[in-house]
């Protein structure tokens, strides 16, 4: 992929990768450990949060980057903000769906910051009303002068993440497998019960993502290898 990418430069057109955050890192790494440079490539990051740690490797290979927010219910609601604040932030499709938040904890046990997605298109490919999908992020309004703020869209989104499901390498899983797996699989191979088993979802300092499976101490020494 980075020789393909070089050679498009080369001959004086613009590579645009649209894939997972992570893969993109991966690509961008390759490259800074071959000395190839990327400057005038473009990205377009999908599917998992596109983080400071991330872009900064994207930047180091001298490509420039970009996210969209979509998901398989609502296709594609947000595009990313040509002069951003945050990292991942995007410009919201308020013509597509319109987006609320509970702002507390006691609505149906969400999140207070979880994003309520309508649909207001009649072409819609599925029918929603204040419908959760498992993620949470921060929505303001300001004006960034971007290109995209002059097509009408001055609904800001950004912090995007996920509070039902853990997505990591371009994988995503579900929180259902999750948990029969950590209160049901777990337990009954290496004992204790439900709340001894913990999954963490973090990022290595080089952008990659990494998830941690924590065991509680008082269930004395596992082989590691057997417990993954």
């Amino acid at each position: 992929i980075v020789h393909w990418m070089e050679s498009v430069l080369h001959a004086g057109e613009t590579p645009h990768l649209h894939s997972y955050a992570s893969c993109v890192v991966r690509v961008c790494e390759t490259a800074l450990e071959h000395g190839i440079s990327l400057v005038g490539a473009q990205f377009t990051m999908v599917g998992e949060p596109l983080t400071a740690a991330r872009l900064a490797i994207v930047q180091r290979a001298g490509a420039r980057a970009s996210i969209r927010y979509a998901s398989a219910e609502m296709s594609v609601v947000g595009f990313g903000c040509m002069a951003p604040q945050a990292t991942d932030e995007v410009h919201f499709m308020t013509d597509r769906c319109a987006v609320i938040q509970p702002q507390t904890e006691s609505v149906s046990g969400l999140h207070r910051d979880a994003l309520l997605v309508t649909s207001l298109k009649p072409t819609a490919r599925l029918v929603l009303l204040n419908v959760s999908m498992g993620d949470t992020g921060v929505v303001n309004q300001r004006a960034c002068g971007c290109a995209l703020e002059h097509l009408g869209w001055t609904t800001h989104l950004h912090s995007i993440r996920s509070f039902e499901k853990l997505s990591a390498g371009g994988v995503t899983f579900s929180d259902a497998d999750l948990v029969r797996v950590l209160e049901d699989t777990l337990p009954a191979k290496f004992g204790g019960g439900p709340t001894d088993y913990q999954l963490l979802d973090e990022e290595s300092p080089d952008g990659k993502p990494r998830v941690r499976l924590l065991v509680h101490p008082r269930l004395g020494p596992m082989d590691p290898a057997q417990v993954r």
